[in-house]
């Protein structure tokens, strides 16, 4: 055979494979776009889903059946467990379903893939060995919340102080306990990770434990019955003087007084622990305490001395005395201290209150010579009037005023009542004069005003008669009432020296004097006035009927006086110089005269 004719032939047969072969590729190319079309809207077949074949349906039919198929959703049955609690649930009763929708999509997105060749290669998988779609979930968080919270009302439990009361004398104690509280969204998060995988089995539920802040209060307990175990005994400490604490007897702070003042509160330590502790009610205690020293208190006496004008020495009428008092300070400490130990005996802090003025104290107290004298007449008052100025005055004599102390006329008085040895006597009560315990105090007090005005002492208090009164003039302004507690007179000793007060009630004269006995500052007191002004007239008398009078007799029994204003001006000086110029001030109302008409047939 020639060499073109194996050439023709070689041609001819190239021209016919390629015909061949064009011809394959259409076909191929035909069946492709055929079977393209034909599943266009419909999932490639052999796609399954948990061996359910979706080949050839359509979004929508896939959907359905799916849903059909596998709604209510059962997968695998889990177990909650807690310790010796288990819980069986399924996944339906924790909200989880089969996706249908998205499953599907999932499944017709098979052999749809971002180029030709790839999306044929994923058919083409699918026609030969076939291709399983991994289901897709759909997870409602509430209703796995709700189950949740109704599993973790059985495991909950509150944490717990370990805690200790005292009712009366019983202690009772409540132990602590740990406190659980099941986390919800790390629980959920273990059952998420389970339930996606597709599997079953045992979670554990996630608890959280709180430690109690307070575990164990032993020793606490141990303190408290101690402190309540017994009661107190607090003795006065014999070993001050015998005849200062003679008289006392001891105290016992009993168990259910203890226990009435017992306080247990909690201390945080730091965040995670804290302790109880036990201690007395510091105000219940003061108030125990303040009461022993109501009882343990003796006030000291000051002594007082006459003067002798010839010796110019003084010599003690009134011994002093020393007082004692409750260290309450130390008391509450002691007791704190002692009422937490075995130790139940206490031996009570009492201090030695020394006198201001002690008998020995005469020769350096300064009183060497009379100072400034006040005298007031009583001449002619009633004989209960004359004996209650001499009760009254004798309150006065012998007393020694320190320097820089304030005198009080009603501290030193004291209680004016019969008992207190007082008579009845003629006193004003409001715009009348009539018959009442203690008339002729005001003699005293107005007497004991002018020795301290002459005096030159600051006058602290003085207050005048709402009423001019004659025993007290002349001259009128220089009177003092009292009227206790309410009223009173005081003054300042503001000397460097002590200051003794002598009286004398001489009936006899009908005179009452104040001496004032000290060492002379040099001072000298004068006076300017009294000025009268604003004289407001009495009214007319005033007649009332006395059927005690016989008919017929008159009686009075009220003498009319003129209101008036009344300015005295003190001036003190030192030497010619003029150091103070004092104004004293009395507004005395009107007096009107009352007669008794008898009416008696």
């Amino acid at each position: 055979m020639s060499w073109r004719r194996i050439v023709h032939w070689t041609t001819q047969l190239i021209v016919f494979m390629a015909y061949i072969l064009a011809t394959i590729v259409l076909v191929a190319s035909l069946t492709v776009r055929i079977y393209e079309w034909r599943y266009q809207d419909r999932i490639y077949p052999e796609v399954t889903v948990w061996d359910l074949d979706l080949g050839g349906l359509g979004l929508n039919e896939a959907m359905a059946l799916l849903d059909r198929q596998f709604n209510p959703y059962q997968g695998e049955q889990l177990t909650l467990r807690y310790g010796q609690q288990a819980w069986q649930v399924s996944p339906s009763d924790l909200g989880v379903s089969l996706d249908a929708a998205a499953t599907a999509v999932s499944a017709h997105a098979v052999g749809r893939e971002a180029t030709l060749w790839d999306s044929l290669q994923e058919q083409a998988q699918a026609l030969r060995r076939g291709y399983e779609v991994e289901p897709i979930l759909k997870f409602d968080t509430g209703a796995a919340m709700v189950f949740l919270s109704q599993l973790a009302r059985e495991v909950n439990r509150p944490v717990r102080n370990a805690n200790l009361t005292v009712d009366g004398l019983e202690v009772e104690v409540t132990s602590s306990q740990v406190g659980w509280d099941v986390n919800l969204a790390a629980t959920y998060q273990l059952l998420h990770e389970r339930l996606a995988s597709f599997s079953g089995g045992e979670v554990e539920v996630v608890v959280q434990e709180q430690p109690p802040l307070i575990a164990d209060v032993s020793e606490t307990q141990a303190l408290v019955e101690t402190i309540i175990g017994s009661p107190l005994v607090l003795s006065p400490n014999f070993e001050v003087q015998e005849d200062l604490v003679g008289d006392l007897e001891p105290w016992t702070l009993s168990r259910e007084a203890i226990s009435d003042m017992l306080i247990i509160r909690q201390v945080k330590e730091d965040d995670s622990e804290a302790k109880l502790e036990a201690e007395l009610d510091q105000e219940k205690l003061g108030a125990y305490v303040e009461s022993l020293a109501g009882q343990v208190e003796r006030s000291p006496k000051n002594a007082r001395f006459d003067f002798d004008d010839s010796s110019g020495g003084l010599t003690p009428i009134v011994h002093s005395r020393e007082g004692r008092a409750l260290d309450t300070a130390e008391t509450m400490r002691l007791i704190n201290t002692q009422v937490a130990t075995a130790d139940r005996e206490i031996t009570l802090p009492i201090l030695v209150v020394r006198p201001q003025v002690a008998d020995d104290d005469g020769p350096n107290l300064g009183i060497v010579e009379l100072v400034s004298e006040g005298v007031t007449y009583f001449k002619g008052s009633s004989a209960g009037r004359v004996h209650n100025i001499q009760v009254s005055s004798s309150k006065f004599h012998g007393l020694v005023i320190p320097p820089g102390q304030t005198f009080s006329f009603n501290e030193h008085l004291g209680e004016v009542s019969a008992e207190a040895g007082y008579e009845e006597s003629v006193i004003i009560f409001g715009d009348r004069t009539r018959v009442g315990i203690g008339g002729g105090v005001c003699q005293v007090s107005t007497t004991a005003f002018r020795a301290a005005f002459w005096g030159g002492f600051p006058i602290i208090e003085r207050s005048a008669h709402g009423f001019r009164v004659s025993w007290y003039e002349p001259p009128v302004g220089l009177d003092a009432t009292v009227y206790s507690p309410w009223v009173d007179l005081k003054f300042l000793n503001d000397t460097p020296y002590h200051l003794l007060i002598e009286t004398e009630a001489d009936t006899q004269t009908g005179t009452l004097t104040f001496r004032f006995y000290s060492t002379s500052t040099g001072r000298t007191v004068e006076m300017e006035g009294p000025v009268e002004d604003n004289v407001t007239p009495h009214e007319p008398p005033i007649y009332e009927d006395d059927p005690t009078l016989p008919k017929g007799t008159t009686k009075q029994v009220e003498w009319a006086r003129d209101g008036v204003d009344v300015t005295i001006y003190r001036i003190i000086k030192e030497g010619d110089e003029v150091i103070s110029r004092e104004k004293f001030f009395s507004r005395y109302r009107p007096w009107t005269a009352v007669y008794l008409v008898g009416t008696k047939e």
